[in-house]
């Protein structure tokens, strides 16, 4: 079973884990006082969800139940509701301060409300007072990946794998540290592992996937395929798979698959990019395009290629003053793109 660790590894905290991890020292988080333990108690089931309903039921009839405050505790997480998340995992771990992974549960919870300096104490102070713990162990293995310790990394895992050493996260974080580091050989290695020890692993598929498609190797499909197998009609998988056909020259089956995947997902800026540039690139069908670039715009009002290329359509089809806007917004996005300011220039500001 994967450990919840994932909702946070690759999300953007390297600039506050870089500031964390500076000048601070390692100690036990505070108690919390009785009114913030009863400030949860207090909420109404209002919030109309049943996993939250079905706990809070639980606790009225066993409210000295640890394992119960550390479940909801992950609830609220999810529910984004941090201080009411917070006091139940406190709470947890004062009515049994054995378990390390009530810690875990804070730690997880403290990265969502980007409080990395206090993730990272209790990581410290975790793995010190737990040396046992795997979880702790590969947490703190997640916080040196993100900002780029490797080697840190790497040594984190390997206390956590001394521990068990079929642990398919632990073979995960390699792969992905291995991946970073440009050591791509071993991080396909690394990855196999991971699923030779989890088969239900649809993380590492996909990155197997990644890697391998970056060689446009067609065993990259396979692993895209194990991915679908384990979630069906995964978005990202599916544009993996469309972008990776479009880059082996398949073009009318990435065609295909993108109109599927904007028929089911209009925010996909990216499906429509693509679609545009195909069109502009390979049909020379410069209407097509600039419906394709138009939608992806429609999707990411940021998207300044998409911008910069409609432009290039308009010139195309003789439309100088729409081209000039779509140049002038792609600066505007993009003051560093040269080439829609030279494209700019030569229509004459």
């Amino acid at each position: 079973m994967q450990i919840n660790c994932k909702a946070y590894f690759r999300t953007s905290l390297v600039l506050l884990v870089l500031l964390a991890l500076q000048g601070v020292t390692s100690c036990a988080p505070a108690a919390i006082s009785e009114t913030e333990t009863k400030k949860t108690d207090s909420l109404e089931l209002a919030l109309n969800d049943l996993e939250l309903k079905s706990v809070n039921v639980q606790l009225r009839q066993d409210p000295e139940n640890a394992p119960l405050y550390n479940k909801r505790a992950q609830v609220y997480r999810r529910l984004k509701l941090y201080e009411e998340a917070e006091n139940d995992a406190k709470r947890a771990i004062r009515m049994d301060s054995t378990n390390a992974d009530y810690r875990i549960t804070l730690v997880d919870i403290y990265f969502s409300e980007n409080k990395t300096r206090l993730a990272k104490d209790e990581l410290e102070y975790t793995t010190k007072k737990y040396p046992e713990s795997i979880n702790a162990h590969l947490k703190l293995a997640e916080l040196f990946f993100i900002v780029r310790q490797y080697q840190k990394a790497i040594d984190a895992v390997n206390t956590a794998l001394k521990l068990d050493e079929h642990n398919a996260m632990g073979y995960f974080i390699k792969g992905s540290v291995y991946r970073e580091s440009g050591d791509t050989a071993r991080a396909i290695t690394s990855l196999q592992t991971a699923v030779e020890q989890d088969n239900r692993f649809a993380d590492a598929y996909f990155d197997l996937g990644l890697l391998h498609a970056a060689r446009k190797n067609p065993l990259a499909f396979d692993y895209y395929r194990s991915v679908l197998e384990i979630l069906p009609g995964d978005k990202k998988t599916l544009y993996a798979r469309a972008h990776l056909l479009q880059q082996m020259g398949k073009l009318e089956e990435a065609t295909k698959e993108y109109t599927q995947l904007t028929a089911k997902d209009n925010s996909c800026a990216e499906c429509f990019y693509n679609l545009g540039a195909i069109a502009m690139d390979v049909k020379q069908d410069y209407k097509s395009a600039i419906e394709q670039f138009t939608k992806a715009i429609a999707s990411d009002g940021a998207y300044s290629d998409a911008y910069y290329f409609r432009g290039q359509c308009y010139i195309k089809t003789g439309d100088k003053e729409a081209a000039r806007a779509d140049f002038k917004m792609c600066l505007q996005l993009n003051p560093q793109d040269e080439s829609a300011a030279v494209a700019l220039n030569q229509l004459g500001k």
